[in-house]
């Protein structure tokens, strides 16, 4: 444990993997209000956003052996299980993520993120890495992950190749983790 008794989150998702309920828990505690956030400004619907959380996080309790933290935070991984589950409900309903009335996505005060929200060095470390990004990266970023769009959609619409529109996306991931510090965005310090 460090800062004070506080868990690390690689720490907890090995305690899931051995099928420890009381780590679910510590991460619901952690994750659920961001993902939950995340969640209804997707589905624009508090009954599904609820159950998707829900979802997300029986399935992550599911796939805390596959959990691998090399390869990324314990957010990252929790609200890439939440976004999929978002994605095929919207899918399912054929219906487009709705934008939030007032909500300006590049106003970094207002983006819903995986960084904790209590700590305000962690949001003025995003804003900059955000702000540092080039706009064309940042605006398909912002149209993947808060949009809901998928990466065949971004092509048609910025009439991007696939390719093209996936390495932007890739390259953009790899510079915010490189302007935090390696750290996923979310990750305990």
């Amino acid at each position: 444990m460090l800062n004070g008794g506080v868990e690390p989150d690689a720490e907890l998702m090995a305690r899931l993997a051995k099928g420890d309920e009381r780590a679910l828990e510590e991460l619901y505690r952690r994750y659920s209000p961001s993902l939950y956030a995340l969640l209804l400004r997707m589905l624009q619907s508090h009954e599904e956003a609820e159950e998707i959380l829900q979802d997300s996080f029986v399935q992550l309790y599911r796939e805390a052996a596959r959990y691998q933290p090399e390869r990324g935070g314990v957010a990252a991984f929790l609200f890439t299980i939440g976004r999929n589950f978002a994605l095929s409900r919207l899918r399912s309903r054929k219906a487009r993520p709705q934008k939030l009335e007032g909500h300006d996505l590049h106003n970094p005060e207002q983006e819903l993120g995986l960084w904790r929200e209590d700590d305000p060095t962690d949001r003025i470390l995003v804003r900059r890495a955000l702000c540092r990004l080039e706009p064309t990266d940042r605006k398909l970023l912002e149209e993947a992950f808060f949009d809901g769009y998928s990466h065949s959609e971004l092509a048609e619409r910025h009439n991007l190749p696939l390719g093209t529109v996936k390495t932007r996306l890739r390259r953009a991931l790899l510079k915010l983790r490189a302007y935090l510090g390696g750290k996923a965005v979310s990750e305990e310090a």
